[in-house]
């Protein structure tokens, strides 16, 4: 708060680093009332304590000192490296006086991590959506192997999730000392498991050799040499964020866990319609918007802000996508919530799936524009937070900017009624289907026309009725409706996706 000309020279300034015990307001009135002429605070990562006012500005909380603190030395905060130098040469040479200079503070408005964060969120985004229609891939290692692997999210879905995210959040604001470790056991066993899933899979299959049998665990499962290699990946990965994570290191291992998370999400939940993704993505807007903005009326602080900064334990929550600040003198790092992809991902996957079973190229489809639009809104998302100088709730922009994009293109072709009830829109839906057709299941086997069984559709997931002539495959018990596969060949395609003269016949 103080301009270069209103310093003297100091003869005595403080040098003391932040372990959360006291404020900087209180470090800063204690070395006033020592007689100090200033006081230079170290900041340590994750233990600072929240300053005057409880604001907090980025991951660094920095003193703002007023007359109405009756602060009236100077108070600069510097990055805990450099407090660790000052301190080494302090000790060294303690007869010898250093001189100091300072500068304001300045946070570019856009650098390359800021660019790379966005890059990584929207690539999750279309992985996640790759991963979520493995089933419709011939042959894919990611297929989920039976229905079960899948939860088809329902209409009581989007309430049950924000009651319980928001009790959720209650218990870690009132509890987060206990629980914080809790979350980061959860988050090294899920982790783990998931990698090891992941890398099991693709070791298995594109290289056969590895599937040789080890041993055999009584009522479990063979322990195939895949599992052995993808173990081992697996546990150092969460060995190494679980030693570095409060090291300025450990944001890699962090991420490479959590992709694997998101991945594995839009894999397991799958949207049935627009109808649903809507009811999910406006609940949480609302969400967003009152945990972040409007719960400091109820608990005096933000509860979102201090749930994710570990509330005052020097841990954080773990599930985050983390970026360092490139050429930040403070060492700042970029961050995003898992619920800000994984939740306009689970939107960006059903509209990969329709445009799939819709037999349409990029260029006609949804997806593509609802990429473009969550990209954009990152960016929204970033210049909001440059403006106002504090978290901003993300989906309060990637909403809009997916499922409005999306909604305004689907009224735009007359579309919106399909994919409200999540229908492929085929033939008669005012657009020929185009693309290849889905003659596999998932497993490889070839599709073949036969009468079905009541169930459901494994392409959209809709009701089908006894009798009712469908493409099947008995030995995997999977099957795709009239509109997801009609009957009959399969149509040749171009390479431009328009539909030839040449017709393929069933194999």
């Amino acid at each position: 708060p103080y301009a270069a000309a209103d310093i003297e020279p100091a003869s005595f300034v403080a040098l003391v680093w932040s372990d959360g015990t006291c404020t900087a307001t209180q470090q800063a009135q204690r070395a006033q009332d020592a007689g100090a002429h200033g006081i230079v605070i170290a900041l340590v990562p994750n233990k600072t304590a929240a300053s005057a006012g409880s604001q907090k500005v980025a991951d660094v909380h920095v003193a703002s000192a007023t007359s109405q603190d009756n602060i009236t030395i100077f108070v600069v905060g510097v990055a805990e490296s450099i407090g660790n130098k000052l301190g080494d040469w302090n000790t060294k040479h303690p007869d010898d006086p250093v001189r100091l200079s300072f500068e304001v503070y300045s946070p570019s408005f856009f650098d390359l991590s800021q660019l790379l964060m966005i890059s990584m969120a929207t690539s999750l985004t279309v992985a996640g959506a790759f991963f979520s229609t493995a089933d419709l891939r011939l042959g894919s290692p990611l297929a989920p192997r039976s229905s079960e692997e899948v939860v088809e999210v329902d209409k009581w879905f989007p309430l049950a999730f924000c009651i319980f995210g928001s009790g959720m959040l209650v218990v870690l604001y009132f509890l987060m000392r206990y629980l914080i470790y809790v979350i980061i056991a959860c988050f090294c066993i899920g982790g783990a498991n998931t990698l090891m899933e992941l890398a099991h899979v693709n070791l298995r299959y594109y290289f056969p050799g590895l599937q040789r049998r080890l041993c055999t665990v009584p009522r479990c499962f063979e322990v195939e040499l895949s599992h052995l290699l993808a173990g081992s990946f697996a546990l150092a990965v969460v060995v190494s964020w679980l030693v570095l994570r409060n090291d300025p290191s450990g944001w890699f291992f962090q991420d490479i866990i959590g992709a694997a998370f998101l991945c594995f999400i839009q894999r397991t939940l799958r949207l049935p319609s627009i109808k649903l993704a809507a009811g999910l993505l406006v609940f949480m807007f609302f969400f967003d918007i009152f945990w972040v903005f409007l719960s400091p009326l109820l608990f005096a602080k933000s509860v979102m802000v201090e749930v994710a900064t570990g509330g005052g334990t020097g841990e954080t929550v773990p599930m985050l996508l983390r970026i360092p600040a490139i050429n930040d003198p403070l060492g700042n790092q970029r961050m995003l919530g898992f619920g800000d992809v994984a939740l306009p991902g689970l939107l960006v996957s059903f509209l990969r799936r329709f445009d799939i079973l819709s037999r349409r190229p990029l260029r006609r489809g949804y997806f593509a524009p609802a990429v473009c639009g969550y990209a954009i809104a990152l960016v929204v998302t970033l210049v909001a937070l440059y403006i106002m100088q504090m978290g901003q709730p993300a989906l309060l922009y990637l909403v809009p900017g997916t499922l409005g994009t999306t909604l305004v293109l689907g009224w735009k072709r007359g579309e919106l009624k399909a994919l409200w009830e999540g229908t492929p829109c085929v033939l008669d839906g005012g657009f020929v289907g185009r693309g290849a057709l889905c003659d596999y299941c998932p497993g490889g086997h070839q599709l073949q026309p036969k009468a079905a069984e009541a169930g459901v559709c494994d392409g959209c997931r809709k009701p089908v009725e006894g009798g009712q002539t469908v493409m099947d495959c008995r030995l995997c018990n999977w099957y795709l409706c009239h509109v997801c596969r009609p009957t009959g060949p399969s149509p040749a395609v171009t390479l431009d996706g328009e539909p030839s003269s040449v017709q393929v016949a069933e194999v």
